[in-house]
């Protein structure tokens, strides 16, 4: 059939709006496909009792690092709580078992003098299938075990023929053996001295290792040494470390917020601190209580001044 231009641009004009509305269609399609495939990374698994270890990762190479470990997730009938959770002499490394299938999820904040410096999230999926697979296991190598037992023991019937030591050569034998009145004198030798050790290799003397100087964060802000304050937390953003004094203030304590620049490292934070006290005992008591009810240890510092 032949079509005349004018008849094929009515034509095109009436079908292209549908053209489009499909192409539309097939790039969402293609989209939806392939965010749903960037999220679909799967958490790593464990069984039910085995011992699962965590290592958070250090930033750079800082030290005098604290790490706090938190549940943020458990399933609904654990009992998994922070008591179970086994640390090593840093807090570096943590291990727990799961006791009930589910997603576990772990938080863990790193603190530096103090500072929050990062924040780590770890989730496993714990399956129970495996147990189950591992004790029909243990049960089918005990059933193949009690039958070769059985069949062991079905060889070992009593057999009523004479034995090789109850014939009479074997008995004339023994008694010609008990009737010889003359017993063999056998000359035992001396034993031998034990070789001597060899002598150990001189010692040698070493040489004692310089020790690094340890370079303190904030050690050049100035103070007053009359005057002491106690740090309950310090933040890189204002904005965290004003949540925090809000905090403490709605708690009914006297808390502010110190801006403090470190000319060792080059860096500002923003350090959340509590009252002023001319006595270093009170200034104690009062961080101990602190401590016991947040997950910061708080310490006491002299009053500093910003510069």
């Amino acid at each position: 059939m032949h079509l005349s231009p004018t008849a094929f641009n009515i034509l095109w004009t009436g079908i292209q709006p549908a053209i489009e509305m499909i192409d539309k269609k097939k790039y969402i399609i293609i989209l939806s496909l392939l965010v749903l495939t960037g999220c679909s990374e799967k958490n790593p698994t464990a069984n039910v009792g085995d011992r699962v270890t965590i290592t958070a990762d250090k930033p750079g190479e800082n030290q005098d690092l604290d790490f706090i470990w938190e549940w943020t997730r458990v399933p609904d009938n654990s009992q998994v709580d922070n008591s179970k959770i086994m640390k090593d002499e840093t807090n570096a490394t943590i291990e727990f078992i799961p006791d009930v299938a589910g997603l576990y999820s772990l938080e863990v904040s790193i603190f530096q003098y103090n500072d929050e410096i990062s924040t780590q999230s770890f989730s496993y999926e714990v399956l129970a299938n495996e147990i189950v697979e591992k004790d029909q296991e243990d049960k089918i190598k005990t059933e193949t075990t009690v039958e070769v037992e059985d069949a062991v023991a079905e060889l070992l019937v009593e057999n009523n023929e004479p034995k090789w030591y109850e014939s009479e050569s074997v008995a004339a034998a023994v008694e010609e053996a008990s009737q010889t009145t003359e017993v063999p004198v056998v000359a035992l030798e001396e034993p031998k001295a034990p070789p001597s050790p060899p002598s150990p290799p001189p010692a040698t003397t070493a040489k004692p290792k310089k020790k690094k100087a340890k370079l303190i964060r904030g050690s050049s802000i100035p103070y007053d040494k009359e005057r002491f304050t106690i740090q309950v937390a310090s933040k890189k953003e204002l904005a965290d470390a004003k949540k925090v004094v809000a905090t403490l203030i709605d708690a009914g304590f006297d808390a502010y917020i110190q801006k403090a620049v470190f000319k060792e490292t080059n860096e500002i934070w923003y350090r959340v601190r509590v009252g002023s006290y001319d006595n270093r005992d009170t200034a104690v008591a009062v961080a101990e209580s602190l401590s016991s009810t947040r997950l910061e240890r708080a310490w006491v510092d002299f009053v500093r001044y910003e510069y």
